[in-house]
């Protein structure tokens, strides 16, 4: 698959780290797909001290001309890995796949294509998502996203203003409009804004790449809705966003909150667009350092806030003043899981 002889119409990106067991199954997902238009697969490995990159370089040798695996380099963390990546990829499109996912339905990136070529107003076409999750009992559950009322509002359309998916993407409660690995969008939609303004979307120090990808993309152009199941996320153990412990949820909001902050402030958009989204996660972060016992931790909360322009909410308040009071009686509780 030579790029002067046989261009290349889409790159799939497949984010690894640490996931030898899984990795396989991942690129193996994408080799699936039935598409008429060549598209190349790009293994970033993020230094894996386990044999993933070795997994990786085996499927790079069976699949030449298909499947690449990015230059070894030290570790960049995820946003580091990603934009390196993008960076390296040939296709007009560009999708993504986690390491420890898969993307489901063989025609979705035929369709998403042809969606794409068909309407040059949209920046990016996505499709629906099944959580997969194993019990502690073995017993498998399975849910959709269109089945969820917070996510099923952005599927009622085949086509949603760009500036709703913007706005929807920094002022997210509980999900965001759609999800990064089920889509596939245009590689100029991002390359233009980020040679306009890269401080706004590669953001190494939010440590998430979605957020700001996405906020991008509404900026850009609206986006259209596939009402096919195209991705898999195996819900199982600690990922950026499903931290395990209160000071890695902590720190993993604040920065998500920097980093939303700062997005609108590049904007210049209202502060009370972002309103829901600082609250929720104001009172979250809050919540964390209640339940860590670390009253250092106050005036970092009530500095962010100052940031955002906003005032602390009551509930961000009452867990400041519980942790306050109950710094005073003990030493830190002992970590036993995220409250919820």
């Amino acid at each position: 698959m030579s790029e002067g002889c046989n261009p290349v119409k889409a790159s799939v990106i497949i984010l690894t780290y640490n996931q030898e067991k899984t990795v396989g199954r991942a690129i193996e997902s994408v080799l699936r797909q039935k598409c008429k238009y060549p598209f190349e697969i790009l293994v970033a490995d993020d230094d894996s001290p386990d044999a993933t990159r070795r997994v990786a370089q085996e499927y790079a040798e069976r699949y030449p001309d298909i499947v690449r695996l990015m230059p070894e380099l030290p570790n960049r963390g995820l946003v580091g890995n990603y934009f390196d990546a993008f960076e390296e990829c040939r296709g007009e499109y560009i999708g993504d796949c986690a390491g420890d996912d898969e993307w489901l339905d063989e025609s979705r990136l035929q369709k998403q294509i042809e969606a794409l070529d068909a309407d040059k107003k949209l920046s990016a076409v996505f499709t629906d998502v099944e959580e997969y999750q194993i019990l502690p009992d073995g017993e498998v559950k399975v849910s959709l996203h269109s089945d969820r009322p917070d996510r099923k509002r952005w599927m009622r359309k085949e086509r949603i203003r760009g500036y709703d998916i913007m706005v929807g993407a920094l002022n997210h409660e509980r999900s965001l409009p759609f999800t990064l690995s089920a889509a596939l969008y245009r590689k100029n939609s991002l390359k233009v804004l980020m040679e306009k303004d890269a401080t706004s979307i590669r953001m190494p120090e939010m440590g998430v790449e979605d957020v700001p990808v996405i906020a991008a993309l509404g900026r850009s152009g609206d986006v259209g809705f596939l009402p096919i199941v195209g991705y898999r996320y195996y819900v199982d153990g600690e990922s950026v966003s499903n931290n395990l412990s209160y000071e890695k949820e902590y720190r993993f909001y604040q920065r998500v909150l920097r980093g939303v902050g700062h997005i609108a402030r590049s904007l210049q958009l209202d502060p009370a667009l972002i309103s829901d989204h600082v609250s929720l996660k104001l009172s979250h972060i809050a919540a964390q350092a209640r339940h860590a016992g670390r009253k250092e931790w106050i005036h970092e909360i009530r500095q962010t806030a100052k940031e955002l322009g906003v005032k602390l909410p009551l509930r961000a308040r009452i867990h400041l003043l519980l942790l306050r009071l109950q710094s005073g009686k003990s030493g830190n509780p002992k970590k036993s899981g995220i409250p919820r």
